[in-house]
């Protein structure tokens, strides 16, 4: 039926058609195919967040929105860049240094060339460190800090997924230089890049400002440390980079945990020799293997060469170096204080040795002692036969040391500086810790140690002493026993 008015339908009023006003639908609306909205009211149609009903308006607010928002963005990563430079950067050296004469310390004009994903991260890092220190604090207070964090890290997980998704950004070298979370898988993944561009030593010797990757090698040089088990790959290759450390270690003062250099390549040889003894294979002078089963012998001697250089060390030559070096900062920490960090992390190696190692000894050897602290242990005769009192004499010895570490850090405890350079050797004190006198002294200075530094570390290892070591009596085993999961405690 024909209308009888003039009326043109709605739809062809906004696109300015001449309507045939054909009722109840207009033929041009049925020729298009699109549903005729008649003649009477006009009907509601609902716009799309952002939309508005000019056009130029509609420019303008999105343009505007996006420019607030990429502004947002800018003011919270330099926001966290200054609070990174305040309040990190000083705890990842150990002597505490601030300012441009920190190597972590982060300029701001560097945001310019970080990608979203690692400009993203550092915000993430800040806001973690924020929210540790805020234990205390009320609760809406963390709240508010939380949601800020999910947001930002949101964010860096898009922006990680997108340079990933380029082929020019799947290897570079700044996206290597950012360790995430899950410290294992990554660290793998990690590796097989570095190999791929020629090696972790190449890469470093032939880009200076990758120094900082560093600290890559050294996390999982510790996180091997307090592994259930260890690939011996990757130990091999850790052993082959360690004529590298003199160079980019130092004296061990440019990293939060000051180990001294020849005590941390004893940390590598302890390592390759755990996963040697796991594969039950033998040793060869190159460090490979011969596909044989290693005899026990062979394998005390191996340990007991290492257990004899972490005895002989000196603490004294090392904490006098290294307080001369520092004795320029602000507030030098003394000889003594750099002689009782040395001998924790002495005291902590000998125990991580003689733990992993040693724990299930049983026949003699060719060298003549064992060194302790306190002076030494026969325990062999070259012409004699296999020793019953091994065993006794490896667990006296890593009784000693023991005693020494607990002793020690309780010394450091009263050091606010050295107090935040020894979670690792604390871990390990934790694991012998046999009277509730230590258990406690152990406890509470790894929550100082997250208040303190910002960092869940040192509550994930409360967690894996109270409820795992200490809950089952696993401190006096194997090592390897102890771990359920690959963990680290270095920063």
């Amino acid at each position: 039926m024909e209308a009888t008015n003039v009326k043109q339908c709605w739809e062809c009023r906004r696109r300015r058609l001449v309507c045939d006003v054909t009722h109840p639908e207009c033929r041009k609306c049925q020729v298009r195919g699109v549903a005729c909205p008649g003649y009477g009211r006009k009907p509601v149609k609902w716009l799309k967040p952002q939309q508005v009903n000019s056009k130029g308006p509609e420019k303008m607010m999105v343009s505007r929105t996006f420019k607030d928002e990429r502004g947002r963005q800018m003011s919270a990563v330099l926001e966290a860049i200054e609070y990174y430079n305040l309040h990190i950067a000083a705890d990842l050296v150990a002597t505490g240094t601030r300012g441009a004469q920190n190597p972590y310390w982060m300029p701001r004009f560097s945001v310019r060339f970080l990608p979203p994903s690692c400009a993203q991260s550092i915000v993430c890092t800040s806001l973690c460190h924020r929210i540790l220190q805020l234990s205390d604090a009320p609760e809406s207070d963390q709240i508010i800090l939380a949601r800020r964090l999910q947001r930002h890290r949101g964010e860096a997980l898009r922006a990680l997924n997108a340079d990933l998704g380029q082929r020019d950004l799947q290897a570079s070298d700044i996206q290597q230089s950012f360790e995430p979370p899950s410290w294992r898988n990554h660290s793998k993944g990690a590796a097989a890049i570095i190999n791929l561009k020629g090696g972790f030593g190449n890469m470093v010797i032939s880009h200076p400002y990758l120094c900082h990757l560093f600290r890559y090698y050294a996390l999982y040089v510790m996180g091997n440390t307090t592994s259930p088990r260890i690939e011996i790959e990757s130990a091999r290759n850790q052993l082959e980079l360690a004529s590298l450390i003199p160079i980019l270690y130092g004296n061990g003062l440019a990293t939060c945990f000051p180990c001294p250099p020849d005590l941390l390549v004893e940390i590598i040889r302890i390592n390759h020799l755990r996963s040697v003894f796991a594969s039950a294979t033998t040793l060869t002078p190159s460090g490979g293997s011969m596909g044989t089963t290693l005899q026990e012998e062979n394998k005390q001697t191996a340990a007991l060469d290492v257990f004899w250089r972490i005895a002989s060390f000196s603490t004294s030559k090392w904490a006098a170096e290294v307080a001369v070096s520092t004795s320029g900062d602000e507030n030098p920490v003394s000889i003594a204080g750099w002689s009782d960090v040395a001998s924790i992390y002495q005291s902590a190696i000998a125990v991580y040795c003689l733990a992993s190692l040693l724990h299930d000894t049983m026949t003699s050897s060719k060298s003549d002692t064992i060194k302790t602290v306190g002076g030494s242990y026969p325990y062999s005769n070259p012409n004699a036969g296999p020793n019953p009192d091994l065993k006794r004499i490896v667990a006296e010895a890593r009784k000693m040391y023991a005693s020494t570490l607990i002793n020690k850090l309780k010394e450091a405890s009263k050091n606010t500086q050295l107090r935040k350079l020894v979670l690792w050797p604390l871990f390990v004190a934790g694991v012998e810790a046999g009277n509730e006198d230590a258990r406690r002294f152990v406890a509470g200075e790894l929550r100082w140690i997250s208040n303190a530094l910002g960092t869940a570390a040192p509550l994930v290892a409360r967690d894996l002493l109270e409820k795992r070591i200490w809950a089952f009596g696993l401190g006096k085993g194997s090592w390897d026993a102890i771990f359920d999961l690959s963990y680290v405690f270095v920063l």
